[in-house]
Parts: C-alpha cells; sequence; structure tokens
C-alpha cells in the first residue's frame, strides 16, 4: 500500500492545474481502473516475495498475462490506455483515487472477517 499512495502523490503533484476530462483510450475508465487495480496488486506481491520469499527470479510476466486474460484486456491496450492517461494528468489523479478506494475497501473487508 506505501507504493500505491507513493504513486498517489506522485500523480496529484503532476496534475496540478490540468483540465479533467476523459483521454480516447481502448480501454473504459471502469475497465482501466479494475487491470490498474490488479496490477498494483501484483506489484505488492512481487515485492513481497522479494523480500520474504527471497526469490532470485520474477515470476512478474506470469502474473501479468493471468491479469490481462482474467480481465479480457490486452497489455499493448493496457500500456495505451495507461500512455493516454499520462497525458491527462487530473484523469490518471481520478482514476488512481478511484483505485485506492477499492483497494482500501477491500483491506477493510478483509481485516473484518
Amino acid at each position: 500500500m506505501r507504493n500505491a499512495a507513493l504513486l498517489l502523490l506522485l500523480v496529484l503533484a503532476l496534475g496540478c492545474g490540468e483540465k479533467e476530462e476523459v483521454p480516447e483510450a481502448p480501454l473504459s475508465p471502469e475497465k482501466f481502473e479494475q487491470v490498474l487495480a490488479g496490477s498494483l496488486l501484483i506489484q505488492a506481491r512481487l515485492g513481497h516475495e522479494i523480500r520474504v520469499d527471497n526469490r532470485a527470479e520474477s515470476p512478474a510476466a506470469s502474473y501479468y498475462k493471468e491479469l490481462f486474460e482474467e480481465q479480457g484486456v490486452t497489455e499493448a491496450d493496457f500500456r495505451a490506455t495507461y500512455d493516454a492517461y499520462l497525458k491527462q494528468p487530473e484523469a490518471l489523479k481520478k482514476i488512481y483515487e478511484n483505485v485506492l478506494n477499492q483497494l482500501q475497501q477491500r483491506a477493510d473487508s478483509t481485516t473484518l472477517k
């Protein structure tokens, strides 16, 4: 979660003063949020595996391949969408806010059980 918070701060800093508009991109904002959330979870998992499990090789490619297949998107569409949002930081900021809220809700519901 610390990495996600840092990413959000970066997006906030870059986004000051830009107009808020959804960029033209292959993925809808909702689908992009879902895939981005999965991507952040993969990054957290990889960080955990490297620190705790002392893995030398990274299974990142297989994790991302599985994510894209589950979501029914291609890596190229995800990258193109991300690149489109990078050109409109306010829209990317909103996406990250939504994703972080979703991830926090997941974490909260898990700890309540």
